[in-house]
């Protein structure tokens, strides 16, 4: 399960946005002044939620199941690489372009695919639902 604690930013009818601070696991050492890796981030997620019991400025623990995190990685990540490797082969392979063509025509290809992904957003959202409850 994946967790993390936020504070309820603004909440419109059903729609809760949390702000979270996404810290990296470096970000906890106690050397990260000295080191450049050490990272923070703060995001916002939107939550639907429609029980009423939550306010703007709580402090909350927003959920989602580890199976969201596998799904992102694998869209953001495992897809382009397959798409970019296989157009790289396909390219200098079965069509005989130049090593510079095929490189083109693999980034090329990310184009349509990240477009793609741009327009199914709002059906890709329902798949990445996150939960929301109070902290202890």
């Amino acid at each position: 399960m994946i967790e993390h604690e936020g504070i309820i930013e603004k909440i419109n009818g059903n729609h809760i946005t949390v702000r979270i601070l996404q810290q990296s696991a470096c970000s906890a050492c106690h050397a990260k002044g000295a080191c450049m890796a050490a990272d923070m981030k703060e995001k916002r997620v939107d939550v639907s939620d429609s029980s009423g019991l939550y306010r703007p400025h709580e402090r909350v623990v927003v959920t989602g199941k580890e199976s969201i995190g596998y799904k992102a990685v694998l869209w953001a990540f495992v897809v382009p690489l397959i798409l970019l490797l296989t157009m790289l082969v396909l390219g200098i392979s079965a069509w005989h372009f130049n090593e510079t063509e095929a490189a083109l025509g693999s980034i090329l290809i990310l184009v349509p695919y990240y477009f793609l992904l741009y327009l199914l957003r709002h059906k890709m959202a329902n798949t990445f639902r996150f939960s929301i409850k109070k902290t202890n």
